[in-house]
């Protein structure tokens, strides 16, 4: 317990010693007077107590005895603590009052002094700001008197709420004349303002009703009349913020009528230009129809582009109609040009959708043009390629074609007469054609180049052979051979041929097909 406990408690003589105080500093001496001079002893006298129980081995009843010792001793331990947090709170209150008192009251005069100011502009409020003003006066005689009295931490409370009545004063002083400004003065003016531009638009013609714009001004109105009482009754927290919204939602309606007035400018210049567009897809719609009439005198079209056609004439039909509902309601203001705005806005996306179908069958009726134009050109080009077949054919002296070879020559020329044939009948069925025509190409190509290298094969198996007679002589197997190469070859088995007798000669020379091809370059 190594702690100054009675200079501790000595320090509340230096405070006036009268009433709360008085009362106090006597309970903490004669407090510590039994601590010190009662309950320390017994303890002492307890410890002694243990010692001796344990010298006499009686250990269960000293550790018993211990256990309330310590109890006791944490009780008094505490009870100091509480007794010195007490003290310190009657002398800290005491210094803080002491400070602190100078300033609350300079800020009391000079609220007083801004009160006296601005009573003009603070209207229905004036009488509880005065009354507030006056609970803050009785506060701080309070203050005084519990002072005196040596009621130290009562006069603090008394300060606090001085303090923080008169805080809450200064605020409301200082935001209460704009507060009162918007709710008596700016905001009525807006709402008479916007109730005027209303009557002028409705004796316009302009259709407003669907907008709700009245009952929307009393409900905005209604709630400037709480913020009005609110502001008398000094609740103005929140005020702010509530004007704001309705300052907000002021502006949004003459967004509203704003837009509406613009809608109707859009609308009106709008409708002149979709009415002209109209005629216009239509007229394109029917030389559509027209030349679709005249591409079927010659080429095949299918049922689903003439359906698809048709839908794009109803729909058209139907454009013109729904153009027509939107002028009248425009015309005689059967409601709000907003709302037309947004149908002319819907009509405009529909006529460009038939816009780009007309383009699309344009494109397609086009395309069976250009598709008979290639798979002419086509044809023609793949005439020429078998010419240019029989061309190399006769160049070549070779004795003939295998039987492989002469089936794909006819083939393709079958297939080349057949796309002919086609492209030859009225009206043209250009899906067929242009499928036949893709498979004469294939064909002829392929034939092309196995032509080509049948007669490469032809003209080394020859080679080979004519090669192979320096060897004849050699042996019976040579002449053998080359006889039955020599079949081979009259029987157009040119890669058999050239297989019989590289055989029998590459005894004699290993390298006889490169030698061959390597001569033939050459």
């Amino acid at each position: 317990m190594n702690r100054d406990v009675p200079e501790e408690i000595g320090k509340v003589k230096n405070l006036h010693m009268s009433g709360q105080t008085e009362e106090k500093f006597e309970t903490w001496r004669n407090e510590w007077d039994d601590i010190v001079g009662s309950i320390l002893p017994d303890i002492e006298e307890r410890l002694f107590d243990i010692e001796d129980l344990a010298a006499k081995n009686r250990f269960k009843k000293a550790k018993d005895l211990t256990v309330v010792t310590e109890k006791r001793l944490n009780g008094i331990e505490e009870q100091i603590k509480q007794l010195l947090e007490d003290v310190s709170k009657l002398v800290e209150s005491a210094e803080q009052n002491q400070s602190e008192i100078d300033v609350v009251r300079a800020a009391y005069k000079d609220l007083y002094t801004t009160v006296t100011k601005k009573r003009g502009s603070l209207g229905k409020s004036l009488p509880l700001i005065d009354e507030r003003l006056d609970k803050v006066n009785e506060l701080l005689e309070s203050f005084e008197q519990a002072t005196a009295d040596g009621s130290y931490l009562q006069a603090r409370e008394y300060l606090m709420d001085a303090n923080a009545l008169i805080e809450d004063l200064v605020s409301l002083v200082e935001q209460y004349p704009k507060l009162l400004v918007q709710v008596e003065t700016k905001i009525p003016a807006e709402f008479k303002e916007i109730r005027g531009g209303i009557q002028e638009m409705q004796e316009a013609g302009y259709e407003l009703h669907t907008f709700s714009l009245d009952s929307r001004l009393d409900q905005m109105e209604t709630e400037l009349e709480k913020l009005k009482n609110d502001l008398t009754e000094l609740r103005y927290e929140g005020v702010e913020e509530k004007l704001a919204e309705l300052s907000n939602q002021i502006e949004q309606l003459y967004d509203t009528l704003d837009y509406e007035v613009d809608s109707k400018l859009y609308v009106e210049n709008k409708l002149e230009e979709l009415n002209q567009q109209i005629v216009i897809v239509a007229e394109n719609v029917e030389a559509l129809s027209n030349e679709t009439l005249e591409v079927q005198q010659s080429y095949f079209v299918s049922k689903q582009q003439i359906e698809a056609q048709k839908q794009i004439s109803d729909n058209v039909v139907e454009l013109k109609n729904d153009l027509y509902v939107i002028s009248d309601l425009a015309e005689h203001q059967k409601q709000t040009f907003t709302s037309i705005r947004e149908l002319v806005d819907e009509w405009y996306t529909e006529l460009e959708k038939m816009e780009s179908l007309v383009s699309a069958e344009k494109e397609t009726l086009f395309a069976l043009r250009e598709d008979e134009r290639k798979a002419k050109e086509t044809l023609l080009s793949l005439k020429g390629t078998m010419v240019d077949i029989n061309r190399a054919l006769k160049k070549s002296n070779i004795p003939g074609l295998p039987e492989r070879a002469i089936e794909q020559l006819g083939e393709a020329e079958e297939k080349l007469m057949t796309a002919t044939d086609y492209l030859e009948q009225i009206p043209l069925e250009l899906g067929r054609i242009n499928v036949l025509v893709t498979e004469a190409e294939e064909m002829v190509k392929k034939n092309h180049q196995y032509i080509l290298e049948t007669i490469e094969t032809a003209e080394l198996a020859e080679n080979v052979i004519q090669f192979g007679n320096r060897y004849r002589s050699r042996s019976q197997d040579v002449a053998t051979g080359l006889l039955e190469a020599e079949l081979l070859f009259r029987q157009f088995e040119y890669e058999e041929a050239i297989e019989c007798a590289v055989r029998v000669i590459e005894k004699y020379e290993p390298n006889v097909l490169d030698i061959v091809k390597d001569f033939a370059t050459v």
